[in-house]
């Protein structure tokens, strides 16, 4: 019965390897034309692929050297240091904005931002981090990127702004790595705001949802406070 089986299947094997060999014989300028086809679409993606590979290593280095090229630098003053790094971060932002994909176009306006911040030049680091989070919302750093902004608008005295993007935060980016300290910063700045009710609400979120966290912990020690107020108010 085995051997029954194989042979079928060769025959029908056979027959379908003598069809399409009577088909190539009757359309062959089609099959001469399909090949080539093939041929060609094999040889441009191979072309792309080189392409890309070697167009982002050469953006990569351009990246590199720019990095480097400011961190060797001696200052000898604050206003030209601040000089310098306006320029590294604009190079660096120019450099992402030329690039069509990799490391320099997802990740250009994080590292600049980063310069921005460091430098406590909070309204471009807060403009480039936004950007950021726009070009690369799937990107591990985007949620950093967005409290990183969210910081940014509290270091300048707009709070609302803030709890806007930890707001953005926790719709989008509730399973983050730093989905605990967005709970916390959320409350933290909603009692900041006077709106106990959703300050209230984040940090019981947070210790429900990261019990373990040492920012459940801070939560529970300002749920306390907050208690306190609101039986001092009564």
């Amino acid at each position: 019965m085995e051997t029954r089986d194989i042979e079928i299947r060769r025959n029908v094997v056979e027959r379908a390897l003598m069809a399409a060999k009577e088909y190539a014989k009757e359309h062959l300028r089609l099959v001469v034309y399909c090949a080539i086809g093939l041929l060609a679409t094999v040889l441009l993606f191979s072309a792309g692929y080189l392409y890309y590979e070697n167009r982002e290593a050469d953006e990569l280095a351009r990246f590199e050297k720019i990095l480097d090229d400011y961190r060797n630098l001696q200052f000898a003053g604050e206003a030209e240091r601040t000089a310098a790094l306006e320029k590294t971060a604009s190079e660096i932002i120019a450099a992402s904005d030329s690039s069509y994909w990799g490391y320099v176009r997802r990740n250009g306006y994080y590292v600049a931002a980063g310069l921005y911040y460091d430098a406590r030049m909070y309204e471009k680091a807060l403009a480039s981090y936004l950007a950021f989070a726009d070009r690369s919302p799937r990107s591990f750093f985007a949620p950093l990127g967005l409290q990183q902004a969210a910081r940014s608008y509290e270091a300048t005295g707009r709070n609302r702004e803030a709890i806007a993007v930890y707001e953005r935060l926790v719709k989008d980016y509730a399973d983050s790595a730093v989905a605990d300290q967005i709970l916390y910063d959320a409350g933290r700045l909603y009692q900041m705001e006077g709106d106990l009710f959703k300050s209230r609400e984040s940090f019981n979120r947070l210790m429900t949802l990261f019990p373990k966290s040492p920012f459940a912990r801070k939560a529970r020690e300002r749920l306390m406070l907050l208690g306190l107020i609101e039986v001092k108010k009564g």
